[in-house]
């Protein structure tokens, strides 16, 4: 009887421990979690969620889990934890946003301020009444922005070619362009951020003809965010009252449209100047300011790690029905665009979320080459402006992204598959030299 009780005893110990929290595997636990690889629980227990992450994230780093949940996996997780926190020594803005130095390229286009039309077209965007123009004229589903996308647009490409060519004249146009936008407070009255939270969502009851108030401010938010850009490209132009007029308006742009959403996670999606994440760069750049540079890289890359799955697909954009394709190039471009800024500006990319853009554009070029199996992924969950029927559907790669093919190439070294209809309907937004979707031209790296 006493050898039974204490063979039982032994049977229990070793139970115990095969099921005794390790701190080691809690430590594991919460590293992994930290970076979107969802290892459960941080209770200690390694069980078969953590071993699945652990082998996810080894994969992600292009390597084979050793099954142990021990020191070395932890000092491998600390690195890459590393890679997402950014500090402001590494951060060095460079002099124009996307370059060094501005110079000539084919890419940009021939647009000058030789030609009195694009003063003009300009110069229509000075104090332009956008609310009306979106209230009359768009919806959840069609955004019509031409009005104020193509002046500031027009504005880049043409400042663009001056500066390289060293064109003082035209340079000399440019600046004055860009401080009559600031004098008029152009956009200034167009919903802000704050106020469009309290909004009716888009698609409001399931239809895409209601208003969408988050396009109204989405679109002003991009129209400035590239107003900036031309500002850091003339700032060496500005008189030291020309420069009080553009910082003033800046600051008081930035207040109502950029502000409140610092560091702010959005449920879904990847949309426009990666949520705003690339305007808070580009003003961080402005103001010289490397701390907001280095914490808002740190939040963004985290937010990309989160909304872009480990197959490469997007929260949302991956998933809007019948223009999930169009949608996810959309994504694609704009990811790619901010992860270009942020290792040109010093931060180096988390191999995590390199691994995951490969994906994604691998997942780009399936739904080129088969779409009904780019299709066939399942997403769980609410996905309120997913399209269905055949008068919306749009299947090709986004023909506002004219920088994805590029970027892709040079972000992950994956080309784009050849589409037809994206190489024919991107020549009319190409013409405009600019990506306004990330503010910069990648052919013209």
């Amino acid at each position: 009887m006493k050898n039974i009780s204490m063979i039982l005893a032994c049977i229990f110990l070793v139970c115990s421990s095969a099921y005794a929290s390790s701190p080691e595997v809690k430590n594991v636990q919460y590293l992994l979690n930290q970076i979107g690889f969802n290892a459960g629980k941080e209770d200690g227990l390694y069980g078969n969620t953590t071993k699945k992450a652990l082998v996810d994230f080894y994969a992600s780093q292009g390597k084979i889990f050793d099954g142990s949940a021990d020191q070395n996996e932890i000092s491998d997780l600390i690195l890459e934890n590393s890679k997402f926190m950014p500090t402001k020594n590494k951060i060095k803005f460079a002099n124009f946003y996307y370059t060094t130095k501005i110079q000539s390229c084919q890419a940009m286009g021939v647009r000058s301020f030789k030609d009195s039309y694009n003063i003009k077209k300009v110069e229509g965007l000075i104090g332009y009444d956008w609310p009306t123009d979106h209230d009359q004229n768009s919806n959840s589903r069609d955004v019509i922005h031409k009005n104020i996308t193509q002046p500031i647009k027009f504005l880049l490409q043409a400042t663009h070619n001056a500066i390289s060519e060293n064109d003082v004249a035209s340079i000399d146009i440019a600046t004055k362009l860009l401080v009559r936008i600031a004098e008029a407070d152009t956009l200034y009255d167009s919903i802000g951020y704050i106020a469009v939270k309290q909004k009716p969502r888009c698609y409001a009851n399931g239809d895409y003809r209601s208003k969408c108030w988050y396009h109204e401010y989405e679109f002003a938010r991009g129209v400035f965010s590239n107003f900036m850009i031309a500002a850091i490209w003339l700032r060496a132009q500005l008189t030291p009252h020309e420069f009080e007029l553009v910082d003033r308006y800046i600051n008081k742009m930035y207040d109502k449209f950029i502000r409140p959403t610092e560091f702010k996670e959005q449920e879904q999606g990847l949309y426009q100047m990666a949520n705003g994440g690339l305007s808070i760069l580009i003003y961080a750049s402005w103001m010289n300011d490397k701390d907001l540079a280095a914490e808002e890289i740190k939040f963004r890359f985290k937010e990309l790690n989160r909304i872009i799955f480990l197959d490469g697909y997007i929260d949302n954009n991956s998933f809007r029905g019948v223009r999930s394709q169009w949608y996810h190039s959309y994504g694609l471009d704009i990811a790619l665009g901010y992860i270009y800024i942020a290792d040109l500006w010093g931060a180096e990319t988390p191999e995590t979320l390199h691994y995951k853009l490969v994906n994604s554009g691998k997942i780009a070029n399936l739904a080129i080459t088969d779409w009904q199996k780019f299709k066939s992924r399942k997403f769980t969950g609410p996905n309120r402006n997913a399209l269905k029927g055949k008068e919306h559907a749009i299947k090709h790669t986004h023909q506002m992204a004219i920088s994805i093919d590029k970027l892709m190439l040079i972000v992950t070294g994956v080309k784009l598959e050849n589409d037809p209809i994206y190489l024919r309907k991107r020549e009319y937004h190409a013409k405009d030299g600019i990506d306004d979707l990330i503010g910069f031209n990648a052919n013209c790296i």
